[in-house]
């Protein structure tokens, strides 16, 4: 028996590859998050850090991903031994610009399956650029991709789907504060722009069941439930404060890992979010 979805919300998730919204903490708790962030953005130079593995880089994130609730929904979706892929923050100013082509995380070397859930900070509805995906697509296969440096784009490698699909089913994930979106890794999936008034919250917490498919560069992913007798993925260090000096050495060290996997064949290579020097937006 699942432990806080029901049956047919399971059965859904696996059915459509998405399940959404789920209430993963109050609106008071979320804007209390997003608050950290900006008073830690204020301080540091380098916060497009916090774009991958940002539990690594401060404890207050790490809680997050170990919130007995959100665990117990990633338990009802893919079992009780569960390894942190990323806490990923994607921050979207009120420009109307920045965007999120279509895309499948699986293309780009991830582990199989991950499963993500996109837990708002702030609003997060279709006015606020919300994230959009195709209920099903999970299970197409990973479509080409393309990449490109389009300064308006999110990710990493400004990547989209450049073969044709089916856009006409595609549905608004959107999100109050503190509510979450349970999406599969490779789900079709993408975001609009944000006409405001306000910058788009939204933290990617990505989880995967120790029995994953490990991508074909070995990668960490730190343990925060159950027990792992796959061997298939290394620890990571868990953080020893906020944006320490061993914080950001640990960070780099397990990205620099992770840059290799994502941008091992990459015309324009990593931006400052892995590493890099290329702006992240």
């Amino acid at each position: 028996m699942p432990k806080v979805l029901t049956e047919a919300q399971v059965r859904s998730f696996h059915d459509n590859g998405l399940l959404s919204p789920l209430r993963a903490m109050s609106a008071e708790r979320a804007r209390a998050y997003r608050e950290r962030f900006e008073k830690l953005e204020a301080r540091v130079s380098d916060i497009k850090k916090m774009k991958t593995k940002s539990h690594l880089l401060c404890p207050w994130v790490l809680d997050i991903a170990e919130d007995p609730h959100i665990l117990d929904i990633f338990e009802d979706l893919i079992g009780p031994n569960l390894r942190v892929w990323s806490m990923a923050w994607r921050v979207k100013k009120a420009d109307g610009q920045t965007f999120a082509g279509w895309h499948q995380d699986s293309a780009y070397g991830a582990a199989i399956p991950v499963v993500l859930g996109a837990l708002a900070l702030s609003d997060c509805g279709a006015t606020n650029g919300c994230l959009r995906g195709i209920p099903g697509s999970h299970k197409w296969g990973i479509l080409k991709h393309e990449e490109s440096d389009d300064p308006r784009s999110i990710l990493a490698r400004g990547q989209y789907i450049s073969e044709k699909f089916d856009e006409s089913k595609a549905v608004d994930f959107a999100l109050a504060p503190g509510e979450m979106a349970m999406f599969d890794n490779s789900l079709v999936h993408g975001s609009g722009t944000n006409f405001g008034p306000d910058r788009r919250f939204l933290l990617l917490v990505e989880m995967l069941p120790t029995w994953a498919k490990p991508p074909r560069v070995r990668q960490p992913a730190m343990l925060v439930r159950g027990s792992d007798t796959t061997g298939n993925f290394d620890d990571e260090p868990r953080p020893d404060g906020e944006w320490t000096e061993q914080a950001l050495a640990n960070w780099a060290g397990v990205v620099n890992s992770r840059s290799k996997l994502i941008f091992e064949d990459s015309k324009i290579g990593p931006s400052e979010a892995y590493g890099g020097r290329r702006a992240a937006t």
